[in-house]
């Protein structure tokens, strides 16, 4: 945004100096041009006046042969000629021939280095004679080589004090929408605790912030009363669950067998109501989650997981195996290791004895590849899209309840996803990407 609003200032800038001073700067050159040429003209004409009694037909006609040199400035070059075009008197320096000629002529003269401006003496129509005056141009193109310095300084030093201003209105704008949008992203992060200043930049800016920060403050009251109450329902229902579990095994202890084949499938029931019970808990801590992401080593985490679940999986008669490299990534401490525990498990479930889970991870050049692939029995496909909402499961032994609902916001908050397809030749591959190890924006 600053390089943005710079351009734009400075862009806008350049074009109100050059549709200024350009011209204005012409028009002064044009003017000084005009003067100094004036100027010239009027001095040939004073010459001409005196000269006008000496070569006049009352004066005496010796006066014709004096060759007494009128009086010239500094840098002026004066010729008077006679009315046959002779030249009567000279003074200043040279004045070319090719000038004199074009006078002769009666055509305009030009010189390069010096204004020509050409009086008549005596009458316009029987002229005795005329006056010649070339002026050398150096002090105009000097007076006008300074008028374009003085105004290539006043454009230089207006640009710098708008290069100055831009940047300040540029900060003064740019920092709080920066923050802003920080405080947005930590929030989107769970962050909840995240607020924008408001007391520094525009007042448009400012009331941005200060409906962000309110929004703020009813989202994580919100979030916060739906934690708690997550976490408390959860604990107040564990209790009597327990206690209902407890009443059931020993009714069980003594039960005929139709009997003990109910309260077996009671049992059952409670365990799945304990199981979603630790999923609800699971997600309330993983959505109050406001650790910052670090580039770790995941080739480590996967490889301490995966040795943490062999112990159960050879108990289980199921062949966990690893297949991985040196990976770097920009992820959430704890949110991997909990990604992996879920679908391990899910994964273990599934499958029986002689069965087998690959887990592999990669790196390739649109990010990082970590799957975890089994040969159990799979997931229909029509459940795949709705298997990561809480609660969805199906019949073919795959867990339902909050599972893969908090590997997929795990995932989301250190912006990775992940998809499930099935195994060629049979079963479920679960495929996660994560970006590429650098800090996203």
């Amino acid at each position: 945004m600053t390089r943005r609003i710079l351009a734009a200032f400075l862009g806008l800038l350049v074009f109100l100096l050059a549709a200024v001073v350009v011209p204005l700067g012409i028009k002064i050159a044009s003017q000084q041009r005009h003067d100094f040429r004036q100027n010239a003209t009027a001095t040939a004409r004073a010459i001409a006046s005196a000269e006008e009694e000496r070569l006049g037909d009352s004066g005496d006609p010796a006066d014709r042969s004096r060759a007494t040199p009128p009086p010239v400035d500094p840098g002026d070059g004066v010729v008077v000629l006679g009315p046959t075009g002779q030249i009567v008197s000279a003074a200043g320096h040279d004045v070319s021939s090719a000038v004199l000629d074009a006078v002769r002529g009666g055509r305009t003269p030009v010189a390069h280095d010096s204004v020509v401006a050409v009086a008549t003496v005596g009458a316009a129509r029987h002229p005795d004679g005329l006056v010649v005056l070339a002026r050398d141009a150096e002090p105009l193109d000097h007076r006008i080589r300074a008028l374009w310095l003085a105004l290539a300084i006043a454009v230089a030093v207006t640009l710098a004090l708008g290069v100055v201003t831009a940047a300040w209105v540029a900060r003064w704008i740019g920092r709080p929408l920066h923050a802003l949008g920080d405080s947005a992203a930590k929030m989107g992060n769970g962050d909840t605790a995240a607020r924008s200043d408001d007391q520094t930049g525009p007042p448009e800016v400012r009331a941005v912030a200060v409906a962000f920060n309110d929004m703020a403050e009813r989202v994580g009251a919100l979030l916060n009363t739906q934690r708690t109450m997550t976490a408390d329902v959860s604990h107040q229902l564990r209790t009597p669950l327990a206690a209902l579990q407890l009443r059931l095994d020993l009714l069980a202890e003594d039960a005929p067998d139709d009997i003990r084949t109910e309260l077996a499938g009671a049992l059952r029931e409670i365990a799945r109501l304990n199981r979603l019970l630790d999923g609800l808990l699971a997600v309330a801590r993983a959505e109050d989650a406001t650790a910052e992401p670090v580039t770790l080593d995941i080739a480590d985490v996967v490889r301490d997981r995966v040795n943490m679940w062999q112990p159960l999986a050879q108990e289980g008669g199921v062949r966990l195996s690893l297949r991985t490299e040196a990976v770097r990534a920009f992820v959430t401490p704890g949110h991997l290791e909990q990604v992996l525990d879920n679908l391990i498990a899910n994964a273990m479930d599934a499958l029986s004895e002689g069965d087998k889970v690959v887990v592999s991870l990669d790196e390739a050049s649109a990010g990082i590849l970590l799957t975890v692939a089994d040969n159990g029995p799979g997931m229909p496909a029509g459940l795949r899209a709705s298997a990561f909402d809480r609660f969805e499961g199906d019949n073919t032994g795959r867990k339902a309840g909050l599972g893969l609902a908090i590997v997929a916001r795990l995932l989301a908050m250190d912006h990775g996803s992940i998809e499930l397809d099935e195994t060629p030749g049979g079963g479920l591959t679960a495929t996660i990407r994560l970006p590429s190890p650098v800090k996203p924006r």
